[in-house]
C-alpha cells in the first residue's frame, strides 16, 4: 500500500494546469511517477519521437509532500497513468487569481487511495475554495511501468540559450501548416530558424503546397550560443512551439543541447522547483566546410594554366592539320602569272594566348605556303586546258583579278568568295 499526499498552493496548481496543456500536445495520456523527494509527469508521443519529463521538487514546489512507496525501499516509486483531459478537467486555468475573485482556490489537496479494504483505487483531488466550498474529484488511474529517455549532455557540445518570451515572438512567424523546423548557424554571425513543409505529389496531383518561413536571429541576442557553423538540426515545429509556449508561462530561459543530426536534442528550462526536459528525435545534415578553402591566388594560377594549356593545344592542332590540296586550275593559273609580282598585304599576328580565333584569320589559317592573301573568288575558266583529269568544272581564281577578266576573254568576273562555299573539296 502506497502513501502519497501533497498540498498545492493556487499558483502551483495553476502551473500544473499549464504543464498538462503542454503534455496534451504530445500524448493523450500522462504518466505519473512519485518518489520520496519528487513528483514527475512524463509523456511519450505515439511515434516515440518526443519524450517529455516535468519534475516537481518535493520541498520547493509543494506546500507539503509525503510519499512512501509500498515497495522498493528508499529508492522506491509509485507509478500510474491517466488521461490528460481527465486531469485538465480538474486543474482548470483559473485556479489562481491574485485578486481573489470567484473561481480561485485557497489550496489543492491530492491523495492516492490504494488500500486493501477499498474496492477501487482512486486519485483523489480536493479543491478548497475561498468561500469554504470543497470540490472533490476521484479519478481512476492505471498502474503502468514508466520508462525514461536517457540523454548525455557531456556529448552534446552544441548548445544555445534564449529567453522564452523572445523565442515565442519568433515562433509566431512560423506558418500554421508547416511541419518541420530547421535550426542552423550561419557563418555570418546569425542563427536561422526555418520552418517548412515538403510538397507531396501523387501523380500529377499536389497534395501539399511547399511553405517556407525563415527567421534570422543575431547570435548576440542569445544568452549563450555555441554551435558549429553549417550544422542543420531538424525537429518538429509543433513540438517546438508547444515547448516555447510553456516555457513562456514560466518566464524563464530556454536551453537547447544537441550533438549532431540523427542524435537526440534536449530542451531544458525551469524555475521555483519545476524542471522541464524535452528530448526530441532529430534529422538533418552537416554542410560545414571540412576542407580548407583554396586561396584566391592559387585559383587564378590554375585558371591561367588551363588557358595556356588550351592555347597550346589550339596551336598544336593548327600546326598538325595540313592545308587542303591545291586544285590543278590554281597551279596552272599561278604558272601563267608567275612573271607578275604583286605586293601581298601583311597578315595579322595571331594571339596565341587567346582561346578564340579572330574572324580575319578564318581564311588565312587555311592558306597554303607562299600563297598571297588576295581576294578569293569563284569564276569560270575558258582558257585553261580542257583536261578533265586536271581541270574541274569550277576553279579557284585566287590570283585572277577583276581587271584582267574585264580586259580579256579568258575568264568571267568573279561572283562569289571561296570561303562562302563549303564542301566542294
Amino acid at each position: 500500500m502506497v502513501i502519497l499526499n501533497f498540498t498545492l498552493t493556487p499558483e502551483a496548481a495553476s502551473k500544473i494546469h499549464d504543464l498538462l496543456v503542454c503534455l496534451g500536445k504530445f500524448s493523450d495520456t500522462v504518466a505519473i511517477e512519485a518518489r520520496r523527494d519528487k513528483f514527475a509527469f512524463t509523456a511519450l508521443n505515439s511515434s516515440k519521437s518526443a519524450y517529455a519529463a516535468l519534475t516537481l521538487d518535493g520541498k520547493h514546489f509543494f506546500s507539503s509532500y509525503e510519499c512512501i512507496p509500498s515497495h522498493g525501499g528508499p529508492d522506491g516509486r509509485f507509478t500510474c497513468s491517466m488521461y490528460t483531459k481527465a486531469l485538465l478537467s480538474v486543474f482548470k486555468g483559473r485556479l489562481y487569481d491574485p485578486l481573489g475573485r470567484d473561481g480561485a482556490i485557497d489550496r489543492c489537496e491530492v491523495t492516492v487511495q490504494e488500500r486493501a479494504d477499498e474496492t477501487q483505487c482512486r486519485f483523489i483531488v480536493k479543491m478548497v475554495c475561498n468561500q469554504g466550498v470543497i470540490k472533490t474529484y476521484k479519478l481512476t488511474y492505471e498502474a503502468v511501468e514508466v520508462m525514461h529517455a536517457l540523454f548525455d549532455r557531456n556529448v552534446a557540445k552544441n548548445r544555445w540559450s534564449m529567453h522564452a518570451s523572445a523565442m515565442k515572438e519568433y515562433t509566431e512567424y512560423f506558418g500554421t501548416k508547416t511541419e518541420m523546423l530547421d535550426i542552423f548557424a550561419g557563418e555570418d554571425g546569425r542563427a536561422v530558424f526555418k520552418s517548412y513543409t515538403e510538397k507531396i505529389s501523387n501523380g500529377k496531383e499536389i497534395l501539399k503546397h511547399p511553405l517556407v518561413t525563415a527567421v534570422a536571429v543575431n547570435t548576440s541576442d542569445f544568452e549563450e550560443f555555441n554551435v558549429q557553423p553549417g550544422l542543420h538540426i531538424i525537429i518538429s515545429v509543433k513540438d517546438f512551439k508547444a515547448i516555447v509556449a510553456h516555457a513562456d508561462t514560466l518566464k524563464t530561459s530556454l536551453k537547447a543541447f544537441y550533438s549532431h543530426p540523427t542524435r537526440p536534442l534536449q530542451f531544458s528550462y525551469g524555475c521555483d522547483g519545476l524542471l522541464c526536459e524535452f528530448t526530441l528525435m532529430t534529422s538533418g545534415e552537416y554542410n560545414g566546410a571540412t576542407m580548407t578553402p583554396t586561396p584566391a591566388p592559387q585559383i587564378a594560377s590554375r585558371a591561367n594554366s588551363r588557358a595556356q594549356s588550351a592555347a597550346t593545344e589550339n596551336r598544336s592542332v593548327r600546326s598538325e592539320m595540313p592545308p587542303p590540296v591545291e586544285p590543278a586550275s590554281r597551279r596552272s593559273e599561278r604558272r601563267r602569272i608567275s612573271g607578275q609580282k604583286r605586293a601581298a598585304s601583311p597578315k595579322p599576328q595571331a594571339d596565341h594566348e587567346s582561346l578564340f580565333v579572330n574572324q580575319e584569320e578564318e581564311d588565312a589559317r587555311w592558306e597554303p605556303v607562299d600563297y598571297t592573301n588576295e581576294e578569293e573568288t569563284l569564276g569560270w575558266d575558258a582558257s585553261a586546258d580542257r583536261d578533265a583529269a586536271n581541270f574541274p568544272t569550277f576553279r579557284d581564281t585566287g590570283s585572277f583579278s577583276r581587271q584582267e577578266t574585264t580586259d580579256s576573254n579568258e575568264g568571267i568576273a568573279p561572283s562569289q568568295r571561296v570561303s562562302q562555299i563549303k564542301g566542294l573539296w
